[in-house]
């Protein structure tokens, strides 16, 4: 078995390559991140658009079905229920609880 190279400079220049090779992605590494981030971050502002959209609708018909409700509930009676039919009836039950 054979240990060593039949070219003595070889491996000094696989070496050199490898290290040119890896010192370029080193330098190179920053920018396929902006790259590859911006390409994500248009992407998912691409779907988050759309979503929004449709929450959009929602809401807004949410709201609307929310007045349509609210102009068909019966009024509120304040504390005394002076709306209420019959409230000198419950004005003199309040007297002869006291």
């Amino acid at each position: 078995m054979e240990t060593t190279t039949k070219e003595p400079g070889k491996l000094a220049k696989n070496m050199g390559l490898l290290g040119i090779g890896l010192c370029a992605l080193c330098c190179a590494l920053p920018l396929i991140g902006i790259v590859g981030g911006a390409g994500i971050l248009a992407t998912v502002a691409l779907y988050a658009e759309r979503i929004a959209i449709v929450l959009l609708i929602i809401s807004v018909a949410s709201f609307a079905i929310w007045q349509y409700k609210k102009k068909q509930a019966p009024p509120v009676c304040s504390m005394d229920c002076d709306c209420k039919e019959g409230a000198e009836l419950s004005s003199n039950s309040d007297l002869k609880k006291n």
